[in-house]
């Protein structure tokens, strides 16, 4: 028997051998991106110079490029499948050329996922958005092992002026995905009000009878927990923050009584919620989507459950239009996680920015574009992947 097996082993090694080829080099194939304004655009415009980036979903590769005199982007990729992003800002006097009027604006749009094996093209259709004067400069919410309630907002005056703060608005969506096959599924919100945000909890910047405006080049810090998380007795040595010093904490002690009110720092105004089976701000240490915005009679507006959610459950969300919002991030687990995950338009935040692991004390806040007569001035084209970094130790106030 062993004599058998013998020559069949041999009749095998000859085969394998025979067949044995060296692996083929993966030919890379043409991609055509068609770059398109939206159509309030003076007809004719074509969007030049708009800076585009590809990633490869599977090795997390990017390639950058500008489209051409006709709006395009040409390159040759490898076959698979990307996500594509794209954000251009232009000035007031580049607006009147392509609006007819003088405004700063963003252009931004993305495409995902976009499956590449053969020569493609794909057009991209451009949406655009104002630039705001008030942005979200740091977004703590990944927390700490075992800690998650020193989470932060940083509000920041990007402009040259005084901008009025009392009875502003801040609010998240739901919490984001671990991974791209998240039991929750893509935000629906998104296909089903693409003019609306859906948000699960709102707060507001109390107004007491008297104007109050944010300084230039100053921030507003909104924290879940206004105390010295590192070393107050209810926080954890842990935690990388002291937010003792906090213009706001979100106190809200309904249903369960079990949030602590902590005297030394102002609690922001509980405008709504569409869970009433929670305590605290809990923003979720995967992220969310983070918005500001002014409105007017909150209480008249749209209250949804999720559409066509793969996950039943009792949570309502407050639909905010889109034209109400000042600015957005949205922030996610990892760089892993598809577009179709993302929880705000595209006119909001074009992509989402990451912290990349949870639990380990990260933070992701604004890039520095330039500093003017002292005065820092940070990067919003309304793109948070292009706007964003990741940020160890978080670090609200602190940005020189």
């Amino acid at each position: 028997m062993k004599k058998i097996y013998l020559l069949i082993l041999s009749a095998l090694v000859v085969v394998l051998g025979s067949c044995r080829k060296d692996f083929e080099q993966v030919r890379a194939v043409q991609l055509t991106l068609q770059l398109e304004f939206p159509d309030a655009f003076i007809k004719g415009s074509v969007p030049k110079n708009v800076e585009v980036t590809l990633r490869n979903n599977i090795t997390g590769e990017l390639i950058k490029a500008k489209t051409d005199e006709e709006g395009k982007v040409v390159d040759t990729v490898i076959p698979g499948t990307y996500t594509v992003t794209a954000s251009k800002a232009y000035s007031p006097e580049e607006t009147s050329e392509l609006l007819g009027n003088e405004e700063e604006i963003f252009v931004n749009g993305n495409l995902s996922p976009v499956i590449v094996n053969e020569e493609k093209t794909a057009v991209l259709k451009l949406k655009s958005s104002r630039a705001g004067g008030l942005v979200i400069r740091e977004f703590y919410y990944s927390g700490v092992t075992g800690y998650i309630y020193d989470g932060f907002t940083e509000i920041y005056n990007n402009s040259n002026e005084p901008i009025r703060i009392d009875s502003l608005y801040i609010g998240s969506t739901r919490a984001g995905a671990t991974n791209n096959t998240s039991a929750a599924g893509p935000y629906n919100f998104l296909t089903a009000y693409p003019e609306e945000v859906y948000l699960n909890q709102v707060f507001m910047v109390p107004s007491t009878g008297q104007p109050r405006f944010l300084e230039p080049g100053k921030s507003l810090v909104i924290a879940i927990s206004g105390l010295n998380h590192k070393s107050d007795p209810n926080g954890n040595k842990n935690s990388p923050v002291d937010l003792g010093d906090a213009d706001y904490e979100v106190f809200w002690d309904y249903p369960t009584g079990k949030d602590i009110d902590y005297p030394d720092v102002p609690n922001m105004v509980h405008a709504f919620s569409g869970n009433t089976q929670a305590n605290d701000w809990t923003i979720g240490v995967n992220g969310a989507g983070m918005v500001i915005f002014n409105t007017k009679n909150l209480d008249k507006l749209p209250v949804r459950f999720e559409p066509d959610a793969k996950v039943s459950g009792t949570t309502q969300y407050i639909g905010i239009p889109v034209s109400d919002i000042i600015d957005g991030v949205d922030a996610t687990a990892n760089a892993t996680i598809f577009l179709s995950n993302k929880r705000l338009p595209i006119s909001v935040d074009a992509s989402m920015t990451t912290a990349e692991v949870s639990l380990k004390g990260r933070s992701v806040r604004r890039k520095i574009k330039t500093v003017i007569n002292g005065r820092t001035i940070f990067v919003d084209t309304n793109n948070s992947s292009a706007d964003f970094e990741i940020n160890l130790p978080p670090s609200p106030r602190k940005w020189n």
